[in-house]
């Protein structure tokens, strides 16, 4: 429940907003109704007034007497006849000369009209609202003609402007109930309106509101994950700084559909339909991501989904170096242990008293050893590789397994991307080794050729193993796929050799001849010729 005082609360403001909004609105459309009212009142007894007016100037007794001297005596009571039956306040026949031969009050019969006469004098009727003897009143006024047509006198039929407010006050009671109902009908589209925003924001209110965006603000900050938002469409409408770097999008394509933003057909498989997925990599933009998705639903309804992206390239180059590092581990274990038959032997061969052939043993091991160290050092610039040469030579020497390596071209040469190499050699050299373990006929035989073309690397592994099914063949490169049963470690060394690969901008192909032969290109793998000139 919000802290909020009632009367500052949304609910509370909206609805009086809308009420007061409801209520001027009324008011200005109450003024103008009454005024409309008020005026078309006003009109309609000025024509009353002037039909009445017109019809006794063509009264032939009006007409054949209102120059007659003594006429008022005969037409008083016409006059006064015809203001009864017409509920007008007053019916005045004057001259043309403007002097009064009929009125209400007898006592200014014969007196000049007190308004303007000439317009109905010159023949012409109309409509007026004037000040008269008897107050303001809206009035028509029609000339009499004679049998020549010339104009004898008019006539003058009024109603005075306390009857046209007494009508028109006839009308507000109609005018206040039906803004009063008005008013009330807005009074309850208010309140729903106000409810259904307090539906919309969930009853929070602005200041709520606020905090609850920036505190979102600050957690999309904060998160080393990337966070993409996407509406039902798989438009974007959100991005957080870890996104935009990962994808190379920014806060200019919210609104765009993220597989324009970003062409992946990977990505654009993933979010075809609103489904749940968990740990799924993609590679976009040579990066290894981790993807997330979870679609979003509102009252059962898909309103968009929520992407979420770690990087997994930093992670893999870890692993690549890790199993580098396990790798020359192994190698001296192996050494170890050939080191201690070695010494085992010499320990025997000094209690039988034969020194010489220790002296001689001695010396084969080490000249071995050194003629190895020196070809690799003399034929390979880079010592991370050297070092790996050596340690995998001491491992194939421990596993039975012959060993053969062939460079060609690498003198005077600089590598590029040498912990990327270590990674591609030390694993497929490991599943070479891994292919032709156990009795065979003549051996297992493992190769390993490099040559270099330009600035290109060509680098081959090839063994004299069981080979490769074609159902593995198409799996192997999988992060987790295996044949080797449930170590910890297994399924992984493929996937990372293909990833560093792709990383490099080279291909990989794998034939199956006799064995299994991995032959790996990368291009750009040296660097020129100046570049190493001081």
């Amino acid at each position: 429940m919000s802290d909020t005082p009632w009367f500052r609360r949304l609910f509370t403001q909206t609805l009086a907003f809308q009420l007061g909004i409801t209520a001027l609105v009324l008011v200005v459309a109450a003024i103008a109704f009454a005024r409309q009212v008020q005026t078309t009142i006003e009109e309609q007894y000025g024509l009353r007034s002037l039909a009445v007016a017109e019809s006794v100037a063509a009264m032939p007794i009006v007409r054949d007497n209102v120059a007659d001297p003594d006429s008022p005596v005969l037409l008083q009571p016409v006059a006064e006849a015809v203001r009864a039956a017409t509920d007008v306040s007053f019916v005045v026949i004057a001259d043309v000369a403007g002097v009064r031969r009929t009125h209400p009050s007898p006592d200014r019969i014969g007196q000049v009209v007190s308004t303007d006469p000439s317009e109905a004098l010159a023949g012409v009727s109309g409509i007026y609202t004037q000040t008269g003897t008897l107050g303001p009143s809206v009035r028509g006024k029609a000339p009499i003609f004679d049998q020549n047509g010339e104009v004898v006198g008019l006539v003058s039929v009024g109603v005075l402007s306390v009857t046209v407010t007494q009508a028109f006050r006839e009308d507000v009671p109609a005018v206040l109930l039906g803004s009063a109902l008005a008013m009330a009908l807005g009074a309850v589209g208010a309140w729903f309106l106000a409810r259904r925003i307090r539906t919309q924001t969930l009853g929070l209110e602005p200041a709520e509101i606020a905090a609850l965006l920036e505190r979102r603000e600050a957690m999309l900050l904060g998160i080393r994950e990337g966070v993409v938002g996407l509406d039902a469409g798989g438009q974007v409408n959100l991005v957080n700084p870890e996104a935009s770097h990962l994808l190379g999008i920014t806060q200019d394509n919210l609104g765009d559909h993220l597989v324009d933003a970003v062409p992946s057909v990977a990505l654009e498989r993933l979010l075809a339909e609103p489904v749940e997925y968990h740990d799924v990599e993609l590679t976009i933009s040579d990066r290894t991501l981790v993807a997330n998705v979870m679609p979003v639903s509102v009252r059962g309804h898909h309103v968009g989904t929520v992407l979420t992206l770690r990087d997994r390239t930093d992670f893999e180059s870890l692993v690549g170096e890790l199993e580098s590092v396990q790798g020359l581990v192994e190698a001296l274990r192996a050494q170890a242990h050939e080191f201690t038959n070695t010494l085992h032997t010499i320990s025997g061969l000094i209690e039988l008293g034969r020194t010489s052939e220790v002296v001689d043993l001695i010396s084969a091991h080490a000249d071995t050893s050194e003629r190895l160290t020196a070809a690799y050092e003399s034929t390979l610039p880079d010592p991370l590789l050297v070092g790996l040469l050596i340690a995998k030579s001491a491992i194939a020497a421990e596993r039975g397994i012959r060993f053969s390596v062939e460079v060609t071209g690498f003198e005077d040469s600089t590598l590029v991307g040498s912990r990327e190499l270590i990674t591609i050699v030390g694993n497929l050299v490991d599943n070479a080794f891994d292919s032709v373990a156990g009795p065979r006929d003549g051996g297992g035989q493992v190769g390993l050729t490099m040559t270099r073309e330009v600035d290109t690397l060509e680098l081959a592994v090839v063994d004299n193993g069981a080979g490769i099914t074609p159902a593995v063949r198409a799996l192997m490169f999988d992060e987790g796929f295996t044949t080797k049963g449930t170590d910890a470690h297994a399924g992984i060394g493929l996937s990372l050799v293909q990833d560093a690969v792709t990383a490099a901008g080279g291909s990989i192909a794998v034939d199956h001849d006799n064995g299994t032969r991995f032959q790996v290109r990368i291009p750009h793998a040296f660097a020129k010729a100046e570049s190493l000139i001081p």
